[in-house]
């Protein structure tokens, strides 16, 4: 039914609340999976998802630990959708957490309508690293047409976003050569194939960290977001794409970038 996949990359922090909140989810009756991949970690990672990995064995959670030279959260998604062996895959960061009840939810929702859809998504509660927390809606399309509505705002989280595999293996997953927005590219690119189902729920929360990949590298990021703007500017009107260029332009993600690198703010995780 489903597989879970979540790449790890110096997330020696966080990765036990993860771990937690995956070993709390409620019993369901489908099967589902979890694959760890490594991504060529530097500290204690992957000391402490083996020792971890005994607690889902016992409670009969299948579970894989995969490890790779650092490649990017790209290329271990990718490692991890060539290992998995589900027809639906979820995605998590390693700094994230989902509720208890999101694994059954999700699992009996695409159990109901998966004839009809092939992604699913659900709301999250966005923890911002100074203390705020507010309720990200997602799920919800601007345009009818869902290419278009995606180009002019992203409103999938990869935390919160369950997709049919078939359409991941025959669109060739994430671009490995994107050093961030990987998972936006990857929407735009299936958009086409999409049959979206939202699921009204809060099931987890989008957690920003010091040193997450959410709260670095923003000057690679407008590049990054550059030129995915450029690579499907055919799904929308000129003055759409031209508008959307300006603004990631002039954001303010181009200051927080300089401001890293004369900080020498260069490491991430996911």
């Amino acid at each position: 039914m489903l597989s879970i996949i979540c790449p790890c990359y110096n997330s020696e922090t966080h990765i036990v609340r993860l771990s937690d909140s995956l070993l709390s989810q409620i019993e369901t009756t489908k099967p589902y999976e979890i694959i760890f991949i490594d991504d060529g970690s530097s500290d204690r990672t992957l000391e402490l998802l083996h020792s971890h990995s005994i607690l889902f064995k016992n409670k009969n959670i299948d579970i894989k630990i995969i490890t790779q030279s650092h490649k990017g959260p790209g290329s271990a998604r990718n490692l991890g959708i060539k290992n998995s062996k589900y027809e639906y895959i979820a995605f998590i960061d390693s700094d994230d957490i989902w509720y208890k009840n999101k694994i059954n939810e999700t699992i009996n929702i695409i159990t109901k309508y998966g004839n009809e859809y092939n992604t699913f998504v659900h709301d999250e509660i966005y923890k911002k690293s100074n203390g705020e927390s507010l309720k990200i809606t997602s799920g919800i399309l601007i345009s009818q047409n869902v290419s278009e509505s995606l180009y002019k705002r992203n409103c999938l989280s990869t935390s919160a976003t369950i997709i049919s595999k078939k359409i991941l293996v025959d669109t060739g997953g994430f671009d490995e050569s994107l050093m961030s927005s990987q998972d936006y590219d990857l929407w735009l690119k299936i958009s086409s194939k999409m049959k979206l189902y939202k699921i009204n729920k809060v099931l987890g929360e989008y957690i920003e960290s010091e040193n997450s990949i959410t709260s670095k590298y923003y000057l690679y990021r407008c590049f990054d977001q550059l030129k995915i703007a450029i690579r499907y500017k055919n799904f929308v009107n000129f003055h759409i794409f031209l508008i959307k260029v300006l603004k990631i332009i002039f954001s303010k993600q181009w200051i927080y970038g300089l401001s890293n690198i004369f900080t020498n703010k260069k490491g991430h995780n996911y």
